[in-house]
Formats: structure tokens, sequence, C-alpha cells
């Protein structure tokens, strides 16, 4: 395996190209201890000793960083290690050390979602927020499912907040406020039922 290129990340860490497309970053004093500079040849016994048991040990580190700070999921870690420059191999020995110890669990981050967000949005937004995030749809559907969140109350309770007046005749009123449930993830079935309840 040869270095093909060095492209600096900052002043301290340069990503290492490889011919064989395996990237990583180092910082530029690993770089000088370990001998790397393009067109150097990385043997098995550097490759085995140094480096892969460096960039598991930083792996490790930045996932426990990151998921002291808050809950991620599998895909969020997966590319924030990648932003980090972690070989993909060492990031999945990495997360899957974490979910053998449920510090990454889909299903609970999935659900604290949920019980967050179903008061303010519609499932529907739910949903694609957490496809987003890297839910699996299955998983997604399965939770809301479960979910006790009631569509119309909630409709009916943001259209109050609002100063809805049913009796109004103000289209534009209407059309805005409809718009804006919408956008938050409500069915044009929920909002209508929601509206003929008010009259």
């Amino acid at each position: 395996m040869t270095v093909t290129e060095l492209l600096p990340l900052g002043k301290r860490r340069s990503k290492v190209l490889t011919d064989e497309d395996f990237v990583f970053a180092l910082y530029n004093t690993e770089l000088n201890r370990l001998h790397i500079a393009e067109g150097t040849e990385l043997s098995e016994a550097l490759l085995k000793e140094e480096l892969l048991p460096l960039l598991r040990k930083r792996a490790m580190e930045r996932l426990l960083f990151l998921l002291k700070g808050r809950d991620y999921t599998e895909y969020a870690l997966r590319r924030k290690l990648r932003e980090s420059g972690i070989p993909e191999c060492c990031a999945e020995e990495a997360i899957l050390w974490a979910k053998e110890r449920h510090y990454v669990d889909d299903r609970r981050y999935a659900e604290h979602y949920i019980s967050c967000q179903s008061g303010q949005k519609g499932k529907r937004r739910i949903r694609a927020e957490l496809l987003m995030r890297g839910v699996d749809s299955a998983l997604a559907d399965e939770l809301l499912e479960q979910s006790p969140a009631d569509e119309k109350e909630q409709i009916i309770a943001e259209l109050r907040r609002c100063h809805f007046d049913p009796e109004s005749e103000n289209p534009d009123q209407k059309r805005r406020l409809v718009a804006r449930l919408m956008r938050r993830g409500y069915s044009w079935g929920e909002i209508e039922l929601a509206l003929r309840s008010m009259i």
C-alpha cells in the first residue's frame, strides 16, 4: 500500500490517501514519527503494529466524546467518524463495541425522539426526520404505530393557540393555518376532521 497524497486538514492534521482507497487522518507529528510522506510504502507491520491500533484508539475516543454530549444513530456516528478521518474498518469496530454495550441503540433513539416531538409535529414529519437521521423505516413505522399521540387533538390545540375562529369567513387565515399544519407533518384528512369538529 503506497501513500499517494497528503491533504492538510487545518494546521495540525493531514488526510492520508493511499492507492488502495484506504483513507485516514493523522496529526503531522505522527506522520513525522512514522515516517509517512507522499510515495511512502506502508508495510503490513507498520499497519498492524502502529497505524491500526492508533486509529482504533482514536475511533473509540471520538465515539465516546460524541456520545458524551447526546445520543446518535448508527448512521450519524458513521458519518461523524468518517468526517473525523477515521477509516471505515475502525469506525465499524467502534460502533459494534458501542452497540454491544447499548451506548448506541437506534430503537431507544427513535423512541426518545418520538416522545419529545409528538406534541409539536405530525407523524409524517417525525417519520421523515427519523429517516433523515438514519433510523430504519420499518422501525420508525412500528414505533409511530405504538405512539399514543392524538393528532386531531394536537391540531385543535394548535388552531386555538393561533386564535383560529371557525366562524370567520377569512379564507387567507384558514389557508395559512392549514399550510402551517401540513408543514408540521399533519395530514389533510386529520386537519379537515379537526376543522369540522370546531364548527
